[in-house]
């Protein structure tokens, strides 16, 4: 089945999640969500941080260690359904564990919600290329530069972006790192995934972004 077949299905299915009533979270920053809501979503971040401050302190939880245990989980259904990995143990965040959906949060079972470590993985169907999604996520964060302080690219290749920012409304250093993935025989993005948390987590996302991303296989 050729990429826009395949892609026309996932627009369908979607609307049919969207019936079913999951919706994704409210923004606390590119990627990062807090709970699910029914409320619209914000296009950016209303609070404004001056540049000129230091970050304010992380929040107090131990550092995301490298070196995890993982567990197989899957992502989407019907012909846009992907096997993955995410670490032992950690929690789904982003829909009731009985619904469909195409997009989740993982994170630690007893980690706050806001202010730690986690990983995203959503399905995509913007018909672009990793390169394309790379080049558009990027100049989407540089046009907002009173939103996002101290924006700031770190890594950027073909499919992959990773930042710094500081989240308007705590005045925290955060470090993001997107992934885009195609499916096999194809160069469109299929699947869109991120890994975000402080600087002590740095090793440990580095290392959360190469097993999962490694993991992701069509079936």
């Amino acid at each position: 089945m050729g990429t826009r077949t395949r892609w026309g299905v996932l627009v369908v299915t979607g609307l049919v999640a969207a019936v079913g009533g999951f919706a994704i979270a409210s923004v606390t920053g590119p990627g990062e969500h807090r709970t699910a809501v029914a409320t619209p979503v914000p296009a950016q971040p209303e609070l404004p941080v001056d540049p000129s401050t230091p970050p304010a302190q992380d929040i107090d939880y131990p550092a995301l260690p490298a070196g995890l245990t993982y567990q197989p989980q899957t992502l989407g259904h019907g012909a846009f359904t992907w096997d993955y990995a995410v670490p032992s143990r950690w929690k789904r965040y982003g829909a009731d564990e009985n619904l469909l959906a195409n997009e989740y949060r993982w994170r630690p079972p007893d980690e706050p919600t806001v202010g730690g470590f986690s990983v995203r993985v959503k399905l995509v169907n913007t018909h672009q290329t990793p390169a394309e999604m790379v080049a558009a996520k990027k100049a989407a964060l540089a046009a907002s530069p009173d939103a996002y302080a101290d924006f700031t690219v770190v890594t950027e290749t073909s499919d992959t972006l990773g930042f710094t920012y500081r989240v308007p409304s705590s005045n925290t250093l955060r470090y993001n790192t997107f992934h885009w993935i195609t499916q096999p025989g194809e160069d469109e993005a299929g699947v869109e995934m991120s890994v975000a948390g402080r600087e002590r987590d740095r090793a440990g996302l580095a290392d959360l972004l190469s097993r999962v991303s490694a993991s992701f296989r069509l079936r």
